[in-house]
């Protein structure tokens, strides 16, 4: 039961990170690692009370719930990485650069949950349904 559970926060931060930097990359911004993990780690948290706290939910709830979380999520990593990330003369890149970063980090991670779950249920929904 642990194994699992471990697996999805390893692969939950190690992902985040990895968008974090790659966003970070072509911003032309530096994050430092150490960084990028601490706010994966943060994030990672936030989600997972997030999910417990509305589990019983009705879906139109958890559907809000989920969207105020994330647009939380890209005001605290603006907060976060205002003073944390730097630009490309090394100067701090303040509140909107965090923000910018945030936003092309959560918009890139969209774009490839929605470029692998669409492809899979169409897959899927061609395979495994019951024939007439």
């Amino acid at each position: 039961m642990i194994v699992p559970w471990l697996t999805f926060i390893a692969v939950g931060l190690i992902t985040y990170a990895g968008f974090l930097k790659l966003a970070a990359r072509i911003l032309r911004y530096g994050v430092l690692w150490k960084s990028s993990f601490l706010f994966a780690s943060i994030m990672l948290i936030a989600v997972i009370v997030n999910h417990v706290l509305v589990f019983s939910q009705p879906i139109a709830i958890r559907i809000g719930n989920c969207v105020l979380l994330l647009l939380g999520l890209v005001i605290l990593g603006g907060w976060f990485f205002s003073g944390r990330g730097t630009n490309r003369r090394g100067a701090v890149v303040g509140w909107s650069g965090g923000l910018r970063l945030m936003a092309l980090t959560f918009a890139m991670m969209i774009a490839v949950a929605f470029a692998v779950v669409v492809p899979v249920q169409i897959f899927l929904s061609n395979h495994l349904s019951t024939p007439p």
